[in-house]
């Protein structure tokens, strides 16, 4: 069943969906170009209202694009309907027949292609226990836990061998640590089975956990696609980099340079330097990105410093997060230590320290 990784699987072309008449228009999608590798894990990553899930609908043929085209495989689905493309949809509600065992339930698919019921009824196993459902063929989907129903939904998805997988957050609807295991679960099954997995949802940590590439999207536009250590690390805006996992957001103005090291001065009036200058000349205005955990604290003056207060600590387990109000300027500052060796609590709320921020840490954003 596995597929090749060569080619491309799902490539948009200036997609525009809108919605509504004249005079209450909605453009849910904005010239939308966008290619998707085969046998890749491709997410789509936004908040609500950014155009995502009307994407994977027009992929999946549940709406018809306004402009534009939708190729599979090179060849133009846009106007196809939904039962003639080679892919399948598992959305967040599962929507399995409650009336059908699990077994009919992943076999549907086959029975409606009127496949011998020899071959449904080795596919159905070998689905089962692809999922590791082994043994539950004859079950109700009301004898499941949540996420056993959400592997029979991708089971019955499976079964008819298609193309590409669209999943519609189908994870939201899970408690915390189910929801984890099923990150990995549904990476393994992509894996293994080769097939194209284009997922949407608005987790930014799910989608850097699973993800071969991340498509961000905001207003119906992609902002920037890459593989989650590019999109995290190398922020092309302002908006990338503050939607993906924390960020500090530093207004700054763009002075000078010393060898490789850039100069910028913080509305504060205090002065810090960078590897990188994002393309713009001295004088200009540009802001900083610094991630939490790439600063450091310390209780004394440091290279490259802010100094500040610590406004409040919190304990997260695997690290702590401290607040840190910069002086003269009055903005919150996020650091993050790891907690190696059990609670750090050798600083605490109200005490006068310094953020350090390496060089290299500093990102410039478009705005």
């Amino acid at each position: 069943m596995k597929q090749t990784a060569e080619g491309t699987a799902v490539e948009a072309r200036r997609l525009t969906k809108v919605f509504g008449g004249p005079g209450s228009e909605v453009r849910a999608l904005d010239d939308v170009s966008l290619t998707i590798a085969k046998n890749r894990f491709f997410t789509l990553l936004g908040p609500s209202g950014c155009g995502k899930t009307t994407l994977l609908r027009l992929i999946a043929g549940f709406e018809q694009p306004t402009e534009g085209e939708v190729l599979l495989d090179g060849v133009d689905i846009a106007r196809d309907p939904p039962y003639r493309r080679p892919v399948n949809t598992v959305f967040q509600s599962y929507a399995l027949f409650p009336h059908m065992s699990v077994a009919e339930n992943v076999g549907f698919g086959l029975e409606m292609n009127r496949k011998p019921a020899r071959e449904i009824a080795l596919e159905v196993e070998r689905m089962l226990a692809l999922v590791r459902l082994e043994g539950m063929g004859g079950r109700r989907p009301e004898q499941l836990s949540g996420g056993q129903q959400q592997r029979v939904a991708l089971a019955r998805a499976l079964a008819n061998h298609p193309k590409v997988l669209l999943l519609d957050e189908p994870l939201s609807a899970l408690d915390l640590k189910l929801r984890k295991d099923m990150q990995i679960e549904l990476k393994r099954l992509q894996h293994e089975t080769g097939v194209t997995f284009i997922f949407v949802t608005h987790d930014q940590h799910e989608a850097l956990t699973m993800s071969d590439a991340i498509a961000v999207m905001d207003h119906g536009k992609v902002l920037q696609v890459g593989t989650p250590a590019e999109i995290y690390e190398t922020p092309v805006n302002r908006f990338v980099a503050d939607f993906i996992g924390e960020t500090n957001l530093l207004p700054a103005s763009l002075t000078g340079r010393t060898g490789d090291e850039i100069r910028f001065r913080l509305d504060s009036g205090k002065e810090i330097s960078g590897r990188e200058h994002g393309g713009h000349d001295t004088g200009a205005r540009v802001t900083l990105a610094v991630r939490p955990e790439r600063a450091e604290l310390a209780t004394g003056p440091g290279g490259n410093g802010l100094p500040g207060t610590i406004d409040r600590v919190v304990y997260f387990g695997t690290d702590t997060q401290f607040r840190v109000r910069l002086k003269d300027c009055d903005t919150v500052f996020l650091v993050r230590r790891q907690n190696r060796s059990g609670h750090e609590a050798s600083l605490s709320e109200g005490q006068e320290v310094t953020v350090s921020i390496p060089p290299e840490a500093l990102r410039v954003l478009q705005d």
